[in-house]
This record gives C-alpha cells, sequence and structure tokens, in this order.
C-alpha cells in the first residue's frame, strides 16, 4: 500500500494508525520519512511485509527545498539555524554547475541527525544528547539531479538517487560547494521503486475505503512494487516445488542473471515468494504462499 505521508507524524505514527484502521498487528514500513517530510510512504501488510528488504532497496525520487546562506545543526528546519556571512549569491548557472558533481556515483557521509545506527543507536539519538558522531563516507548513487526553481535563498531540486542516500547531507554538501552554507528546508518523496504520489492515500481515505470493504482494491499489485527485481512465471508443479523449498532446475530463463533475485509469480500474477538464481537454478530464498 501507498501511503501519502503528511509533515508531522513520523513513519511509525502512521504504521500505528494503520493498525488502528486496519484492526491489522503486522504492519511495516519500507523505508523511514522523518517527521517533517512528506510523500509516498509504501507500507506492508500481513506475510507482504517479508518483503521489506527488497521494497526498501529501490530507488527514490524526491522534491527538495534547500535554503542558502545558513546552515543548520540538524541539517534540515528544525535546527538551530545559523546564518552564514561574507559569500557571493551564486546565480543559476553556478548552481547548475555544482549540482553536475553530485551526478552519478558519489561517496556520501550521512548526517550526525540521521536514522544510521552506531553500535546499535541511533545517529540523530547520540548527537542529539550531545555526543561527538563519526560516521563513515557510503558510496551511492544519484541518477539525476535537476533544478527546478531558484530564488535567492531556496532552491528546488528533484532528485533520482538510490536507497541509502541522504538529502539533508546533499543539501549540506551543496551548501559548502557554493560556499554559502545551506541546509534541508523541506523534503517530498515523490516515488519509491514503481510506486508513485499518484497512487498515494491519506489516512482518511484509507479508513474511508476500509468502512466501505473496499480498501483491497487500493493495495499495489506486486508485480509494480518488485519493478525493480527479475520475474519468473512457474507453472503448478514447479510451483508446488518451490513453496517447498526444494531447487528448481531445468528453467527455460535466459533472461535472469547469476545470483539475481527473482519475484515468482503463477500465471494469473499472484506473487509465490523470492527465488534467487544460482548456477541454472532456482532457489526459494523467501516463500510467502503454499
Amino acid at each position: 500500500m501507498v501511503v501519502e505521508k503528511g509533515k508531522g507524524p513520523s513513519s511509525h505514527d502512521i504504521v500505528a494508525s494503520l493498525r488502528r484502521i486496519l484492526q491489522m498487528r503486522r504492519i511495516g514500513h519500507c523505508g523511514t520519512l522523518d517527521p517533517l517530510a512528506s510523500g509516498v510512504l509504501v507500507v506492508c501488510l500481513g506475510r507482504y511485509t517479508r518483503l521489506n528488504r527488497w521494497l526498501s532497496e529501490t530507488d527514490k525520487v524526491y522534491e527538495a527545498t534547500i535554503s542558502l546562506g545558513a546552515t543548520s545543526i540538524t541539517g534540515d528546519s528544525q535546527g538551530p539555524i545559523l546564518q552564514e556571512s561574507g559569500y557571493s549569491i551564486p546565480d543559476t548557472s553556478e548552481i547548475i554547475d555544482k549540482l553536475q558533481g553530485f551526478s552519478g556515483e558519489i561517496d556520501q557521509v550521512p548526517h550526525a541527525y540521521s536514522a544510521v545506527k552506531v553500535a546499535g543507536v541511533r545517529s540523530y539519538k547520540r548527537a542529539r544528547r550531545g555526543e561527538e558522531v563519526v560516521l563513515k563516507a557510503r558510496r551511492i548513487q544519484i541518477y539525476n539531479i535537476e533544478l527546478v526553481t531558484y530564488d535567492f535563498p531556496q532552491l528546488l531540486l528533484r532528485v533520482h538517487c538510490s536507497s541509502g542516500t541522504y538529502i539533508r547531507s546533499l543539501a549540506a554538501d551543496l551548501g559548502k560547494s557554493l560556499g554559502t552554507g545551506a541546509y534541508l528546508a523541506d523534503l517530498r518523496r515523490l516515488r519509491v521503486g514503481g510506486l508513485g504520489i499518484d497512487m498515494a492515500l491519506t489516512l482518511d481515505d484509507i479508513a474511508a475505503k476500509q468502512e466501505r470493504g473496499i480498501i483491497e482494491e487500493s493495495f499495489a499489485h506486486p508485480r509494480q512494487a518488485l519493478s525493480d527485481l527479475a520475474a519468473i512465471e512457474l507453472d503448478d508443479v514447479n510451483l508446488g516445488n518451490f513453496t517447498q523449498g526444494r531447487l528448481i532446475q531445468g528453467l527455460p530463463v535466459s533472461v535472469v542473471n547469476e545470483n539475481e533475485v527473482c519475484a515468482v509469480f503463477d500465471s494469473v500474477e499472484t506473487l509465490y515468494g523470492i527465488g534467487r538464481w544460482q548456477e541454472g537454478a532456482l532457489q526459494p530464498f523467501c516463500v510467502l504462499r503454499q
């Protein structure tokens, strides 16, 4: 399910509300949005919570409002905000030029106020306690970064990036590159993998559909949700073997690479689980149904 998260509640708060609305305990989200962020929050229900790891690893698209000429201890508008001085206001061409340096594979250090765990404790919790937090750089991918609008001190970016990208770090790094300082003023997630904001429901929408008994009409199809994975269709015999955890050999599949993870469907596109292609055979990895 694709939820339209508003500003204010945490991702955990959204899940708690869904548990009350749907009268279901087994619900989990696939990729946290900070309380101040809005947009797409992908949520899995029941047995499909086991798909979290694959859905969380898909690429993301964000719209980020970045404020120049100041920095923030938290990296976002929660602050405290520290005004910069002695800089030149960059023009549009300079900003576009600097943005090119953030395109492609880059090393990014997560912000100290991120959710990265340090010795089992979230980094932001350590930072709020006044502890010094030193995080290692991570390799990420920025597939596309586009300047949408610019009116100093604010600029709006659309960013298509890999999982694990921290937009508040991107904002701070851009501010350093421009010499103006910067912080993330607003963030909206437009897409997670193949699931976009056009599919999103508010909590009120979900409650209304649940009351009318039509909530299932709004569930995202697993084929679309797992569009980043290769897909394999099995016949009844091989589905039986798959659900029993047996290695499946002799499949005429040429589109799957060695060690590639695959979504396993039947002829009517019912998802049975996740497999891994190894040495010309399909190894069951996550079985969702018998």
